[in-house]
């Protein structure tokens, strides 16, 4: 009993402190007149959660008061940025980036055969031309797209018009389609949790619930599970995000434990 209730109050200690804790989505860019600002690391290096740049620097990442960001990439000098409550408080940061120049003490220049005639050197190459969306200035879609599931009154309408297509009615008797909608909406819930462990990292739920890598996932899928974490999340109550980790750590614990 007297286990229990040291338990209880070793929690309630360390929940209060979790409670204090705000933390806030940070928007941002990063700045430099000349040099290309896409795939730049931004890394809170005390949670240990990090993103990238888009292709024009803007950037997107949880904080909270007296964290320390590190921006770090191939073609600039490092630059940490301590979060005070002057940045926390504010609706949009710019972080510029100085160049990093390697100056080299001596560079040789060795003839390698070339004329001198950019196009002739070229065609000498034999390297093939290709063409791509990006050349003729036009968009174009470069992923992989997925397969297009029809609808059941698409099929009825196909099959009432006499255009039967025959794999797609074998996919709707075999199964094929339901379990295809069963692993993207799987697919979908998976990168919805790492979004959710990404904003908070690894070291929070380490520090605050002693929980292994491994657990993460599993401990934040149970609370989405049987609790309204999702909802609050997308509303950016962290607060209260923080509140309803702590509560299902109870259940959570007591799961472990039984198992």
């Amino acid at each position: 009993m007297r286990t229990l209730l040291s338990f209880f109050f070793c929690f309630i200690i360390s929940a209060s402190s979790i409670y204090g804790q705000q933390f806030k989505l940070l928007r941002g860019k990063v700045s430099n007149d000349d040099l290309s600002l896409s795939g730049i690391h931004v890394v809170n290096t005390s949670r240990v959660n990090a993103v990238i740049t888009d292709s024009e620097g803007f950037f997107e990442i949880s904080v909270k008061i007296g964290e320390r960001l590190k921006f770090s990439g191939i073609q600039f000098k490092t630059k940490d940025l301590l979060i005070g409550e002057a940045i926390f408080d504010s609706e949009f940061v710019t972080v510029y980036l100085e160049p990093f120049v390697n100056e080299l003490d001596e560079v040789i220049v060795k003839p390698h055969g070339l004329s001198g005639n950019l196009s002739s050197d070229l065609a000498s190459a034999n390297i093939p031309k290709t063409i791509n969306f990006d050349d003729v200035g036009i968009p174009g879609y470069k992923g992989k797209r997925e397969e297009k599931i029809p609808s059941i009154q698409q099929m009825a309408l196909s099959l009432a018009l006499v255009q039967v297509d025959v794999e797609a009615v074998y996919k709707y008797v075999s199964g094929y389609y339901r379990k295809l909608k069963l692993k993207r909406k799987q697919d979908k819930e998976f990168q919805t949790m790492l979004k959710v462990i990404q904003f908070y990292g690894l070291y929070f739920f380490s520090e605050n619930y002693n929980l292994e890598p491994e657990e993460v996932y599993d401990f934040v899928l149970g609370c989405k599970e049987n609790t309204s974490l999702l909802l609050l999340f997308n509303q950016n109550r962290h607060d209260e995000v923080v509140k309803t980790f702590s509560g299902y750590y109870i259940t959570y614990s007591q799961l472990d434990v039984s198992n």
